[in-house]
């Protein structure tokens, strides 16, 4: 065992009920005080926890945030259910949540995300990215299998169900339902790919 990894083990290791503290902490102050309004010490105080237990965790307070949404969601994988349409909604029904929590913790960042490039950046990578790249290889893969015309534009395609999903989160405060979300993919997805 070298001696950074020794380091790295020596010590009382994590509880894991101290990150789902601070994680619960972060959603119910920026659903109580937004992301502005949220600070480390709030977080502390409401986990019970020393400010350096976060800051082991997580070395800004975008990245402590963007965890805390992430935590609300269910993990994006790229289905393969036989047909294209099939693998788009299950695709898309990533953006259907039933959960007001979600919505309402994910719209208090959406608001920050203008006025912050570092929230942006972290919140595109953890929260944003992964269900729209999703979308993108199921249209690239029918695409290959020929049931999408070849000159289809997939970056456009595979954006629309999540803008219309973050926007329904910002201005309504609310995720789509999956009635929505079906038709988005029945009437503008499917017919943009064929």
């Amino acid at each position: 065992m070298g001696a950074d990894e020794a380091s790295r083990t020596a010590g009382r290791p994590r509880d894991p009920g101290v990150e789902t503290a601070i994680l619960a902490a972060v959603q119910d102050l920026l659903v109580e005080d937004g992301y502005d309004g949220m600070t480390i010490a709030a977080v502390a105080e409401r986990a019970r926890c020393g400010r350096s237990a976060i800051y082991r965790r997580w070395e800004t307070k975008a990245e402590l945030v963007v965890a805390a949404v992430r935590a609300l969601q269910v993990s994006t994988e790229v289905p393969d259910t036989g047909t294209l349409r099939g693998d788009l909604l299950a695709a898309a029904l990533h953006f259907a949540d039933p959960d007001e929590r979600t919505a309402t913790v994910l719209a208090g960042i959406l608001s920050e995300i203008g006025r912050d490039a570092e929230l942006r950046a972290v919140a595109y990578r953890v929260i944003g990215g992964p269900p729209v790249a999703a979308l993108t290889t199921v249209i690239e893969r029918w695409r290959d299998r020929g049931e999408v015309r070849p000159d289809a534009p997939v970056a456009l395609v595979a954006g629309i169900v999540p803008t219309a999903a973050f926007g329904s989160v910002s201005l309504r405060r609310r995720a789509l339902d999956p009635d929505a979300v079906t038709q988005l993919v029945d009437e503008v997805v499917l017919p943009a790919l064929r």
